[in-house]
């Protein structure tokens, strides 16, 4: 009973620092109060690229707020999957939706298209004493670009800003079953080790329909990616390009600078590693991409939702610049050259 009250009073935390950002009269000084209300002095914060990891409040708020509010005045931050829950200890709290916000004035150099704008993202929070000492935030990058009006490979699922749950039950501020909640990660896990058993050959060496709604599951991927439904969208449009193009794929080994965590709350599961795999990028026709054979390590969370014995949704993120840079490939500068080509 203790700890459920716990997960729920963290997520409280969450929503409550939610609202309050939510709340700013656009003032940088209302943000960082807010920041110093919830946050730990001591906070470090990661992001995807193109951010640098930053440590303490004036830094977060500097670097990664200051700039965001001022491209988006009107921002407001709406999730629609909220969960906690305990890894290795840590009492956690991570959440995925969308920022939306008139885009304003330029933002990291993507040109303002004076619209609204979506910006899709997913956070990990690890909190002590209901203070957030810890966080990660993934932000679909190029997704702003594509809104934006830029678009820089072939996409193979439908590119579009993802929905919440069909059920509308993500934001879980009710207690949940323990015995749900892991049958929701183990289940999980099962379709982790499944997809970990591939023969090199043949999909079904993964038997990953054991796992889901083989006929009706929704795979909400990154932009570049994009959407998929069914078993057979989601193999024919993620799962082969990216075995083909990464066929040495696996998950990393923790190490001190990495981090790791994923748990159940009810029927809901998470999973999230920054980074949490490795591959060499052997194989064409990924992102449209010649293989480069750099080797990269992805920056993944992945959100499920279960029912009865299926997984019938899934949220993707995946760090795309990140892995674009380590190929080589600046996507602001290719934002730069379609810039001039318009010109022309």
């Amino acid at each position: 009973m203790l700890m459920q009250k716990n997960k729920i009073k963290n997520k409280e935390v969450i929503l409550a620092f939610i609202r309050d950002i939510n709340d700013s009269d656009g003032s940088i000084k209302h943000i960082e109060n807010v920041h110093f209300n919830y946050f730990s002095e001591d906070l470090v914060l990661n992001v995807t690229h193109p951010f640098q990891e930053m440590k303490g409040l004036n830094s977060v708020v500097g670097d990664f707020w200051s700039p965001l509010v001022h491209s988006f005045p009107d921002l407001e931050i709406i999730p629609y999957i909220l969960m906690g829950g305990e890894f290795e200890g840590q009492q956690c709290v991570t959440t995925t939706g969308n920022m939306i916000g008139t885009f304003q004035n330029d933002w990291l150099g993507v040109p303002s298209t004076k619209q609204p704008l979506w910006i899709r993202f997913a956070a990990h929070f690890v909190l002590e004493n209901g203070q957030i000492e810890r966080a990660w935030y993934f932000l679909d990058m190029l997704d702003v670009f594509r809104q934006a009006g830029f678009n820089f490979f072939p996409n193979r699922g439908i590119e579009w800003v993802p929905n919440g749950p069909m059920t509308e039950d993500g934001i879980i501020t009710y207690p949940t079953d323990d015995w749900e909640s892991q049958k929701s990660m183990d289940l999980t896990n099962a379709m982790l080790d499944g997809l970990g058993s591939y023969d090199g050959k043949s999909l079904s060496s993964m038997s990953q329909e054991k796992f889901w709604d083989v006929k009706n599951m929704m795979w909400y991927g990154p932009s570049g990616i994009g959407t998929t439904r069914g078993l057979k969208g989601f193999q024919d449009n993620h799962q082969l390009p990216f075995l083909q193009g990464f066929p040495d794929r696996g998950i990393t080994e923790k190490e001190d600078q990495h981090y790791v965590a994923q748990y159940g709350d009810g029927n809901y599961s998470c999973d999230f590693g920054f980074p949490s795999m490795y591959g060499t990028h052997l194989g064409d026709g990924w992102l449209g991409l010649k293989a480069t054979g750099k080797r990269v390590y992805p920056r993944v969370i992945d959100f499920w939702r279960r029912e009865g014995n299926r997984l019938k949704e899934n949220w993707v993120f995946i760090d795309m610049l990140d892995i674009l840079k380590d190929f080589g490939i600046d996507v602001f500068e290719l934002m730069k050259e379609q810039q001039e080509e318009i010109k022309k």
